[in-house]
């Protein structure tokens, strides 16, 4: 971490304002930072956007930050450095909703061991004004995350304003005399995944491409809010540290194994549960039957296979186990409404204007 320190300039706060400032520092100097290529404006709305690239001798990517009012920040982080990256991130008071897709990232969360953010997740974070932390960020790690910060209040009043929608596990993270950092880190679901995949390819450009910045930020916001009153409803059921172990790696076995996906019957012989507590227990805990993480699963694989890779539908079905091209079109459409041949004219439509 000290050799990160003494090899790089750190990450978008450091870049645009300084080391050791915040967020807000940040947006409030993208207007005259010249590392931004480009800055774009919604006045009605309120709106204002910017984009940062990175230097071709630092590494590949971009960051895109998006002020809404004074309600919320986005920062959409599509990037991958040469060297590692650290960074000290003062505290703030803001609660954060941070989607990750790919990369590896570290939080200092306290001195005797790091968070590793360094799989898909949903991670929640509340870290109070004075409580500084650092991270960084592994060399060459493909970055695709979104972080959206809020003030407490904003979220209470906004997405928690009815008791009957509150979801206890979050009460913590609006609470006004917070001391220390909080955070909780859950799996994302497959309809926040295709969120938070459209919003970071956001297909759009100048003001429209803010308003549907923010369109899409807000219903992330739902769909977290969503998922912690979704949890909550099964909370009485608890499972041992083995028993979520084993729920664990029949999760990195259905995201492994795509063709062909592994049946219930051998998921379970292979971590070493009972059929019935697996299903049970899958559901529970991350939200979505065994069925619907695999068929997520397989279906994102494909997508990335036919738009960044350039796969022919039928090569792209095979890979994810489908016998016939035909099925997997059908079973595409219904999980993302839009046909797979679709996805590849896009593909060619954007190499040919390139």
């Amino acid at each position: 971490m000290i050799e990160a320190a003494a090899r790089n300039v750190g990450l978008f706060r450091t870049i645009l304002a300084g080391s050791g400032h915040s967020l807000a520092d940040a947006f409030a100097n993208l207007e005259r930072a010249p590392q931004i290529g480009r800055m774009t404006r919604h006045p009605e709305r309120g709106l204002l956007g910017a984009r940062m690239t990175l230097p071709a001798d630092e590494g590949e990517g971009y960051w895109d930050l998006t002020r809404i009012r004074d309600d919320m920040h986005v920062v959409v982080a599509n990037f991958s450095y040469k060297d590692p990256r650290f960074e000290l991130v003062p505290g703030d008071g803001l609660v954060q909703f941070n989607f990750k897709l790919s990369g590896d990232m570290s939080l200092a969360v306290s001195r005797s061991e790091p968070l590793r953010w360094n799989r898909p997740s949903l991670l929640v974070w509340a870290q109070p004004t004075g409580v500084d932390i650092s991270e960084w960020t592994a060399p060459s790690a493909r970055e695709r995350f979104i972080i959206i910060s809020l003030r407490p209040e904003f979220l209470a009043d906004h997405f928690m304003s009815s008791a009957e929608h509150s979801p206890a596990a979050l009460q913590a993270f609006v609470c006004a005399k917070r001391e220390k950092i909080l955070y909780c880190q859950r799996p994302l679901t497959s309809q926040t995944f295709d969120i938070t995949t459209r919003l970071i390819n956001n297909p759009f450009s100048g003001p429209l491409a803010l308003v549907y910045t923010e369109a899409l930020a807000l219903e992330l916001l739902c769909c977290a809010v969503h998922s912690f009153t979704a949890s909550s409803a099964g909370a009485a059921e608890e499972y041992t540290e083995r028993e979520l172990k084993c729920l664990h790696m029949a999760r990195t076995m259905l995201m492994r194994e795509l063709a062909p996906p592994p049946s219930i019957t051998r998921l379970a012989r292979t971590v070493g549960m009972a059929k019935s507590s697996l299903t049970k227990g899958f559901k529970a805990v991350f939200g979505e039957t065994i069925l619907e993480y695999s068929l997520g699963c397989r279906m994102r694989y494909a997508m990335t296979l036919m738009r960044d890779q350039c796969w022919s539908v039928a090569k792209a079905s095979e890979a994810v186990g489908y016998a016939h091209p035909t099925s997997f079109a059908t079973a595409f459409r219904r999980h993302f409404g839009v046909p797979p041949i679709d996805v590849r004219r896009v593909k060619s439509r954007e190499k040919s204007a390139q």
